[in-house]
């Protein structure tokens, strides 16, 4: 088999106001990042990694990884294995005893990026109040004045990439690079299976109201080496009918030769909500016979992924 799969996959998706950090008084701000004199706003992949590890537990029989505070520090608890827990497997862990000596760590398998927006934030913000809870306390012979509270609003494309170690996952190492623990070729396919599929049909519940994170574009595939090929690569352009996305920035990026000779493009998959972006059919065009749907995106990879685990082919 060849042990050094990996694979990136790119997303756009959209929504509005996914993400608050500390309030400022009765401000709550959104989390945010300067580049080039203008502001943007930002997921955390903290943020993203729960979202992803909640459709799951919903969706599955998996449980929750049980954790411990017996260490002055809240972690994983040190009976905990990843045969038996897809959490640390997909994302890692570390164990520590006695003052912090002795640790085991292991580093993610699964790699998730903030979700950054590719449009600017404008400084919006809704301005609100508890009317109504004061008018029914006042209505009860209660004194009470309605509070001000305000938010800070943004909707926007989003985009971010998750990068996953094949050949780390469901196998676990210890500090000599000896196998400690590992999970059946079946049960690797459910687990990535089921990590697609909380990519393809991801939400997020915040402030009363729940938000569609799926991907109105993906771009990625199964690669012999590691690399976010498209990660910085995925950039709006706007048009008088809407937003398109760069080609070229794709385009050059599939040309790219990797150290087998082939290009990034002999394995790549593009899949798109077909009506969203004005450019559509050109990006679709850019892969012939490697595009399609957001569905065919998802299902090709699996099998692709499949025959990885059964065959040691990519």
């Amino acid at each position: 088999m060849n042990n050094n799969g990996g694979i990136t996959i790119s997303v756009i998706f959209e929504g509005m106001s996914l993400n608050y950090g500390e309030s400022l008084g009765n401000i709550s701000e959104l989390k945010k990042l300067t580049r080039e004199n203008k502001v943007y706003t930002y997921i955390s992949r903290q943020a993203l990694r729960y979202e992803k590890f909640k459709f799951i537990l919903e969706n599955t029989r998996y449980e929750l990884t049980p954790v411990t505070g017996n260490e002055q520090v809240i972690q994983f608890a040190k009976e905990a294995k990843i045969k038996d827990y897809p959490e640390i497997d997909f994302f890692g862990y570390m164990k520590t005893s006695g003052q912090g000596q002795n640790s085991q760590n292991r580093t993610a398998v699964v790699k998730i990026t903030p979700a950054i927006s590719l449009e600017e934030y404008k400084n919006d913000i809704e301005f609100a109040t508890n009317l109504n809870l004061a008018q029914r306390a006042v209505i009860q012979g209660i004194k009470a004045n309605p509070n001000p509270y305000q938010f800070e609003q943004h909707k926007s494309l989003y985009t971010y990439t998750v990068s996953i170690d094949l050949d780390r996952l469901g196998r676990d190492f210890n500090d000599k690079g000896e196998v400690i623990d590992e999970v059946e070729t079946q049960e690797k396919i459910r687990r990535i299976n089921i990590l697609f599929d909380a990519i393809k049909f991801l939400s997020r519940d915040i402030k009363g109201r729940k938000e569609n994170l799926s991907p109105l574009f993906v771009i990625g595939g199964l690669y012999p080496i590691k690399n976010p090929f498209f990660l910085n690569r995925i950039k709006l352009i706007k048009k008088d009918s809407g937003f398109g996305i760069d080609s070229r920035l794709i385009k050059s990026t599939c040309e790219l030769t990797l150290p087998n000779s082939k290009k990034v493009k002999d394995y790549t998959l593009i899949g798109i909500l077909e009506g969203y972006f004005v450019n559509d059919q050109e990006i679709l065009n850019l892969l012939p016979g490697a595009s399609g749907s957001i569905d065919y995106f998802f299902e090709t990879l699996k099998e692709r992924t499949r025959k990885y685990y059964e065959e040691g082919t990519i």
